[in-house]
């Protein structure tokens, strides 16, 4: 598929076959996707394949579960349908230090909280990987979705998977042949998102 036309016809998939997802093309796709830009080369990012129904159904169980007592009301379907996906990829953010981080933090603390979580190049870095498995999931004739609503439970969810700090789960991305043939959500015309500074 033409890079153009993968931007421009790539939606988020939310409704999967049972068909399974070859762990290999996962794998391939994950492999190009390293090539995503970040800062310094820092490559801040590391994926977990997830395949095992049971684990997901745990992963399930705690959104459900965190939600209600946040909302008081059953958590709706678009906050748990990566249990219905054959494989799910769970995005982790690890530590990122720029070349500046440690002579802000001992000359100028203010300035370095705003660049490290506000800025957060870090997570900038993770978000460009991010982008580029999509495109390259949808190049390959799948589906999938970026969901970061689960991770209203992202501690526990963080535990079933064995991450500890100071790594940071910060998506999940279910993948499988799609079943939804929808049209695509209109985007904003270019003028609502541009301002030139001549």
């Amino acid at each position: 598929m033409e890079l153009t036309e993968a931007i421009k016809t790539r939606q988020s998939i939310r409704k999967f076959t049972d068909e399974d997802v070859n762990t290999d093309k996962i794998l391939d796709i994950i492999d190009i996707a390293s090539n995503a830009p970040s800062g310094g080369n820092a490559q801040n990012w590391f994926c977990i394949i997830i395949k095992n129904k049971n684990i997901l159904k745990q992963m399930c169980d705690k959104t459900e579960t965190v939600y209600k007592k946040a909302a008081g009301k059953a958590a709706p379907g678009y906050y748990t349908f990566f249990t219905e996906s054959p494989v799910v990829l769970a995005i982790v953010e690890k530590p990122y230090e720029g070349s500046l981080d440690a002579i802000l933090e001992k000359t100028d603390k203010e300035r370095n909280y705003i660049r490290k979580f506000i800025v957060n190049p870090g997570l900038q870095n993770v978000s460009s990987f991010i982008t580029h498995i999509l495109l390259l999931i949808h190049d390959a004739g799948l589906g999938a979705c970026w969901m970061t609503g689960p991770l209203i439970a992202k501690e526990e969810i963080e535990t079933i998977l064995g991450i500890n700090k100071p790594d940071n789960l910060v998506a999940l991305i279910p993948v499988g042949n799609r079943t939804e043939r929808h049209s695509k959500t209109k985007r904003k015309d270019i003028s609502e998102i541009i301002r030139i500074v001549d």
